[in-house]
Protein backbone atom coordinates (compact mmCIF):
# COMPACT_ATOMS: atom_id res chain seq x y z
CA UNK A 1 0.00 0.00 0.00
CA UNK A 2 1.33 3.40 -1.00
CA UNK A 3 -0.04 6.66 0.40
CA UNK A 4 0.46 9.97 -1.39
CA UNK A 5 0.20 13.62 -0.31
CA UNK A 6 -1.85 15.48 -2.94
CA UNK A 7 -0.66 18.79 -4.38
CA UNK A 8 -2.46 21.79 -2.89
CA UNK A 9 -1.61 25.06 -4.62
CA UNK A 10 -0.18 27.68 -2.28
CA UNK A 11 -0.07 25.28 0.68
CA UNK A 12 2.00 22.14 0.14
CA UNK A 13 5.12 23.85 -1.18
CA UNK A 14 8.66 22.82 -0.30
CA UNK A 15 8.56 24.48 3.14
CA UNK A 16 5.49 22.52 4.18
CA UNK A 17 6.60 19.25 2.50
CA UNK A 18 10.00 19.15 4.14
CA UNK A 19 8.60 19.92 7.58
CA UNK A 20 5.90 17.29 7.26
CA UNK A 21 8.32 14.68 5.97
CA UNK A 22 10.80 15.27 8.81
CA UNK A 23 8.24 15.25 11.59
CA UNK A 24 5.70 12.68 10.42
CA UNK A 25 7.44 10.86 7.58
CA UNK A 26 4.35 8.85 6.77
CA UNK A 27 3.62 9.75 3.14
CA UNK A 28 5.31 7.62 0.48
CA UNK A 29 5.22 10.43 -2.07
CA UNK A 30 4.57 14.16 -2.17
CA UNK A 31 3.15 15.56 -5.40
CA UNK A 32 4.28 19.16 -5.78
CA UNK A 33 1.69 21.80 -6.74
CA UNK A 34 1.67 22.40 -10.48
CA UNK A 35 4.12 24.58 -12.32
CA UNK A 36 3.29 26.12 -15.68
CA UNK A 37 5.25 24.83 -18.64
CA UNK A 38 7.17 27.35 -20.71
CA UNK A 39 8.92 27.46 -24.09
CA UNK A 40 12.45 26.16 -23.78
CA UNK A 41 11.63 24.53 -20.43
CA UNK A 42 12.38 27.66 -18.43
CA UNK A 43 11.58 27.53 -14.72
CA UNK A 44 11.24 30.74 -12.72
CA UNK A 45 13.29 31.42 -9.60
CA UNK A 46 10.18 31.02 -7.45
CA UNK A 47 9.36 27.65 -9.03
CA UNK A 48 12.99 26.57 -8.75
CA UNK A 49 12.89 27.14 -4.98
CA UNK A 50 9.83 24.94 -4.80
CA UNK A 51 11.00 22.05 -6.95
CA UNK A 52 14.83 21.91 -6.91
CA UNK A 53 16.14 18.88 -4.99
CA UNK A 54 18.23 21.05 -2.66
CA UNK A 55 15.01 22.68 -1.40
CA UNK A 56 13.30 19.34 -0.87
CA UNK A 57 16.09 17.46 0.93
CA UNK A 58 15.22 13.76 1.17
CA UNK A 59 11.52 14.35 0.52
CA UNK A 60 10.19 11.96 -2.21
CA UNK A 61 8.72 14.57 -4.58
CA UNK A 62 6.99 14.19 -7.94
CA UNK A 63 6.75 17.47 -9.92
CA UNK A 64 3.38 18.26 -11.49
CA UNK A 65 3.06 20.17 -14.76
CA UNK A 66 0.09 22.19 -16.00
CA UNK A 67 0.02 22.42 -19.77
CA UNK A 68 -1.92 22.01 -23.00
CA UNK A 69 1.14 22.54 -25.22
CA UNK A 70 3.09 19.35 -25.86
CA UNK A 71 6.29 21.16 -26.89
CA UNK A 72 6.36 23.18 -23.68
CA UNK A 73 5.54 20.12 -21.59
CA UNK A 74 8.39 18.14 -23.15
CA UNK A 75 10.86 20.99 -22.71
CA UNK A 76 9.93 21.55 -19.06
CA UNK A 77 9.97 17.83 -18.30
CA UNK A 78 13.49 17.63 -19.73
CA UNK A 79 14.56 20.49 -17.48
CA UNK A 80 13.22 18.56 -14.51
CA UNK A 81 15.00 15.42 -15.67
CA UNK A 82 18.27 17.36 -15.75
CA UNK A 83 17.59 18.15 -12.07
CA UNK A 84 17.35 14.45 -11.28
CA UNK A 85 13.63 13.72 -11.62
CA UNK A 86 12.61 10.50 -13.35
CA UNK A 87 8.85 11.13 -13.31
CA UNK A 88 6.53 14.05 -13.95
CA UNK A 89 2.80 14.26 -13.36
CA UNK A 90 0.32 15.84 -15.79
CA UNK A 91 -2.41 17.90 -14.14
CA UNK A 92 -5.80 17.20 -15.74
CA UNK A 93 -7.70 17.80 -12.53
CA UNK A 94 -7.50 21.45 -11.47
CA UNK A 95 -11.08 22.82 -11.68
CA UNK A 96 -10.42 26.53 -11.09
CA UNK A 97 -11.83 28.99 -13.62
CA UNK A 98 -8.48 30.69 -14.20
CA UNK A 99 -6.98 27.34 -15.25
CA UNK A 100 -9.88 25.51 -16.91
CA UNK A 101 -11.01 28.51 -18.98
CA UNK A 102 -7.65 28.38 -20.78
CA UNK A 103 -8.05 24.72 -21.64
CA UNK A 104 -5.64 23.52 -18.97
CA UNK A 105 -6.13 21.25 -15.98
CA UNK A 106 -9.64 19.81 -15.98
CA UNK A 107 -10.45 22.21 -18.82
CA UNK A 108 -8.30 20.11 -21.16
CA UNK A 109 -10.75 17.21 -20.74
CA UNK A 110 -13.19 19.08 -22.96
CA UNK A 111 -10.85 18.73 -25.94
CA UNK A 112 -10.42 14.98 -26.21
CA UNK A 113 -8.97 15.03 -29.70
CA UNK A 114 -6.40 17.61 -28.64
CA UNK A 115 -5.68 15.71 -25.43
CA UNK A 116 -4.97 12.48 -27.31
CA UNK A 117 -2.62 14.28 -29.71
CA UNK A 118 -0.90 15.92 -26.72
CA UNK A 119 -0.40 12.59 -24.95
CA UNK A 120 0.82 10.94 -28.12
CA UNK A 121 3.53 13.57 -28.54
CA UNK A 122 4.78 13.70 -24.95
CA UNK A 123 4.96 9.91 -24.62
CA UNK A 124 6.74 9.69 -27.96
CA UNK A 125 9.36 12.32 -27.14
CA UNK A 126 10.09 11.81 -23.44
CA UNK A 127 12.17 9.01 -21.96
CA UNK A 128 10.85 9.37 -18.42
CA UNK A 129 7.82 8.21 -16.47
CA UNK A 130 4.61 10.22 -16.95
CA UNK A 131 1.72 9.87 -14.53
CA UNK A 132 -1.65 11.59 -14.93
CA UNK A 133 -3.99 13.12 -12.36
CA UNK A 134 -7.49 13.43 -13.79
CA UNK A 135 -11.10 14.22 -13.10
CA UNK A 136 -13.81 12.10 -14.71
CA UNK A 137 -15.02 14.78 -17.12
CA UNK A 138 -16.25 18.33 -17.44
CA UNK A 139 -20.01 18.08 -17.09
CA UNK A 140 -21.07 14.43 -17.37
CA UNK A 141 -19.82 11.10 -16.07
CA UNK A 142 -20.48 9.74 -19.57
CA UNK A 143 -17.32 11.55 -20.68
CA UNK A 144 -15.13 9.29 -18.55
CA UNK A 145 -15.58 6.24 -20.76
CA UNK A 146 -14.09 8.15 -23.70
CA UNK A 147 -11.30 9.50 -21.52
CA UNK A 148 -10.42 5.97 -20.41
CA UNK A 149 -10.30 4.94 -24.05
CA UNK A 150 -7.64 7.61 -24.55
CA UNK A 151 -5.67 6.88 -21.38
CA UNK A 152 -5.59 3.18 -22.20
CA UNK A 153 -3.59 3.86 -25.36
CA UNK A 154 -0.54 5.14 -23.48
CA UNK A 155 1.98 3.68 -20.99
CA UNK A 156 0.84 5.95 -18.17
CA UNK A 157 2.98 5.26 -15.09
CA UNK A 158 -0.05 5.78 -12.86
CA UNK A 159 -3.55 7.17 -13.35
CA UNK A 160 -4.64 9.18 -10.32
CA UNK A 161 -8.42 9.55 -10.42
CA UNK A 162 -10.32 12.20 -8.50
CA UNK A 163 -13.82 10.88 -9.27
CA UNK A 164 -15.57 14.22 -9.55
CA UNK A 165 -16.48 16.32 -12.56
CA UNK A 166 -14.80 19.63 -13.16
CA UNK A 167 -18.20 21.26 -12.61
CA UNK A 168 -18.40 19.64 -9.15
CA UNK A 169 -15.28 21.42 -7.91
CA UNK A 170 -15.07 19.83 -4.42
CA UNK A 171 -18.79 19.56 -3.66
CA UNK A 172 -20.92 16.45 -3.43
CA UNK A 173 -19.48 13.00 -3.01
CA UNK A 174 -16.88 11.27 -5.18
CA UNK A 175 -18.33 8.97 -7.85
CA UNK A 176 -17.18 5.51 -6.77
CA UNK A 177 -18.81 3.89 -9.80
CA UNK A 178 -16.57 5.88 -12.13
CA UNK A 179 -13.50 4.96 -10.12
CA UNK A 180 -14.52 1.30 -10.32
CA UNK A 181 -14.74 1.73 -14.09
CA UNK A 182 -11.15 2.98 -14.16
CA UNK A 183 -9.92 0.07 -12.03
CA UNK A 184 -11.63 -2.46 -14.31
CA UNK A 185 -10.43 -0.96 -17.59
CA UNK A 186 -6.91 0.29 -16.96
CA UNK A 187 -3.99 -2.13 -17.18
CA UNK A 188 -1.70 0.41 -15.50
CA UNK A 189 -1.77 1.30 -11.75
CA UNK A 190 -4.78 3.35 -10.67
CA UNK A 191 -4.72 5.60 -7.60
CA UNK A 192 -7.80 6.83 -5.70
CA UNK A 193 -8.07 10.49 -4.65
CA UNK A 194 -11.03 12.14 -2.96
CA UNK A 195 -12.52 12.80 0.50
CA UNK A 196 -10.26 10.60 2.62
CA UNK A 197 -10.43 12.65 5.81
CA UNK A 198 -10.22 9.97 8.52
CA UNK A 199 -9.10 6.38 8.98
CA UNK A 200 -12.78 5.42 8.88
CA UNK A 201 -13.20 7.14 5.51
CA UNK A 202 -10.20 5.27 4.16
CA UNK A 203 -11.42 1.91 5.43
CA UNK A 204 -14.84 2.32 3.83
CA UNK A 205 -13.29 3.01 0.43
CA UNK A 206 -10.61 0.35 0.88
CA UNK A 207 -13.32 -2.23 1.65
CA UNK A 208 -14.99 -1.26 -1.61
CA UNK A 209 -11.79 -1.36 -3.70
CA UNK A 210 -9.74 -4.03 -1.99
CA UNK A 211 -7.27 -4.46 -4.84
CA UNK A 212 -6.41 -0.75 -4.99
CA UNK A 213 -3.00 -0.15 -3.45
CA UNK A 214 -2.33 3.51 -4.22
CA UNK A 215 -4.16 6.27 -2.35
CA UNK A 216 -3.86 10.06 -2.43
CA UNK A 217 -4.97 12.49 0.28
CA UNK A 218 -4.98 16.27 0.36
CA UNK A 219 -7.29 18.12 2.73
CA UNK A 220 -7.42 15.10 5.03
CA UNK A 221 -3.65 15.15 5.52
CA UNK A 222 -3.55 18.91 6.00
CA UNK A 223 -6.08 18.57 8.81
CA UNK A 224 -4.45 15.49 10.34
CA UNK A 225 -0.75 15.35 9.41
CA UNK A 226 -0.51 11.86 10.91
CA UNK A 227 -3.36 10.42 8.82
CA UNK A 228 -1.06 8.24 6.70
CA UNK A 229 0.58 6.95 9.88
CA UNK A 230 -2.78 6.11 11.41
CA UNK A 231 -3.90 4.31 8.25
CA UNK A 232 -0.75 2.22 8.47
CA UNK A 233 -1.57 1.32 12.07
CA UNK A 234 0.40 4.04 13.87
CA UNK A 235 -0.45 6.66 16.45
CA UNK A 236 -2.57 9.81 16.02
CA UNK A 237 -0.72 13.13 16.04
CA UNK A 238 0.65 14.31 19.36
CA UNK A 239 0.36 17.91 20.50
CA UNK A 240 4.16 18.16 20.53
CA UNK A 241 4.33 17.04 16.90
CA UNK A 242 1.74 19.59 15.86
CA UNK A 243 3.72 22.32 17.63
CA UNK A 244 6.93 21.18 15.94
CA UNK A 245 5.22 21.24 12.52
CA UNK A 246 3.82 24.71 13.14
CA UNK A 247 7.14 26.13 14.29
CA UNK A 248 9.16 24.60 11.46
CA UNK A 249 6.73 25.86 8.81
CA UNK A 250 6.60 29.33 10.38
CA UNK A 251 10.40 29.56 10.48
CA UNK A 252 10.64 28.29 6.91
CA UNK A 253 8.18 30.87 5.61
CA UNK A 254 9.91 33.66 7.54
CA UNK A 255 13.24 32.73 5.95
CA UNK A 256 11.76 32.36 2.47
CA UNK A 257 9.63 35.52 2.61
CA UNK A 258 11.77 37.68 4.91
CA UNK A 259 9.00 37.94 7.48
CA UNK A 260 6.52 39.58 5.09
CA UNK A 261 2.81 39.95 5.87
CA UNK A 262 2.14 36.98 3.61
CA UNK A 263 3.62 34.68 6.28
CA UNK A 264 0.62 35.14 8.57
CA UNK A 265 -1.74 34.52 5.66
CA UNK A 266 0.03 31.22 4.97
CA UNK A 267 -0.08 30.24 8.63
CA UNK A 268 -3.82 30.91 8.66
CA UNK A 269 -4.10 28.23 5.96
CA UNK A 270 -2.30 25.90 8.36
CA UNK A 271 -4.78 26.63 11.16
CA UNK A 272 -7.80 26.44 8.84
CA UNK A 273 -7.09 22.74 8.37
CA UNK A 274 -5.54 21.84 11.73
CA UNK A 275 -8.51 23.33 13.58
CA UNK A 276 -10.69 20.55 12.15
CA UNK A 277 -9.24 17.91 14.49
CA UNK A 278 -9.25 20.02 17.66
CA UNK A 279 -11.91 20.14 20.35
CA UNK A 280 -14.94 22.42 20.00
CA UNK A 281 -13.47 24.71 22.68
CA UNK A 282 -10.16 24.94 20.82
CA UNK A 283 -11.98 25.82 17.62
CA UNK A 284 -13.32 28.96 19.29
CA UNK A 285 -9.74 30.12 19.81
CA UNK A 286 -8.77 29.09 16.28
CA UNK A 287 -11.66 31.18 14.96
CA UNK A 288 -10.34 34.17 16.90
CA UNK A 289 -6.86 33.48 15.54
CA UNK A 290 -8.14 33.45 11.96
CA UNK A 291 -9.49 36.98 12.40
CA UNK A 292 -6.30 38.38 13.94
CA UNK A 293 -4.30 40.67 11.66
CA UNK A 294 -1.55 41.80 14.05
CA UNK A 295 1.47 39.49 13.73
CA UNK A 296 2.50 39.60 17.40
CA UNK A 297 -1.01 38.91 18.60
CA UNK A 298 -1.37 36.10 16.06
CA UNK A 299 1.83 34.44 17.25
CA UNK A 300 0.82 34.82 20.90
CA UNK A 301 -2.60 33.23 20.37
CA UNK A 302 -1.10 30.42 18.29
CA UNK A 303 1.34 29.54 21.07
CA UNK A 304 -1.49 29.39 23.60
CA UNK A 305 -3.46 27.02 21.38
CA UNK A 306 -0.44 24.80 20.81
CA UNK A 307 0.29 24.60 24.52
CA UNK A 308 -3.17 23.50 25.62
CA UNK A 309 -5.11 22.18 22.62
CA UNK A 310 -6.89 18.84 22.66
CA UNK A 311 -6.63 16.67 19.53
CA UNK A 312 -9.80 14.62 19.15
CA UNK A 313 -9.20 11.07 17.80
CA UNK A 314 -11.29 10.24 14.75
CA UNK A 315 -11.95 13.82 13.69
CA UNK A 316 -10.87 15.14 10.33
CA UNK A 317 -11.56 17.74 7.68
CA UNK A 318 -15.26 17.73 6.87
CA UNK A 319 -15.91 15.63 9.98
CA UNK A 320 -19.45 14.26 10.23
CA UNK A 321 -20.72 12.45 13.30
Amino acid sequence: MRLYFAPMEGITGSVYRCAHHRIFGCADRYYAPFIYTNPGGKISKKEYMEIAPEYNEDCPVIPQLLSNCAEDFVATARTLKSMGYEEVNLNLGCPSNTVASKGRGAGFLGNMEGLEAFLNQIFDELDMEISVKTRIGLYSVDEFEKLLDIYGKFPIAELIVHPRLRSDYYSGRPDWQSFEQAVERMTRPVCYNGDIFTVNDFQKIKDKFQETEHWMMGRGLLANPALCREIKGGEPPAREEMAALYHEILEGYDRRLNGSRKVIHLMKEFWHFIGSILSDEDQIYVHRLMHTEDRNEFLRLAEEILAYCCIVPGKGYGFRK
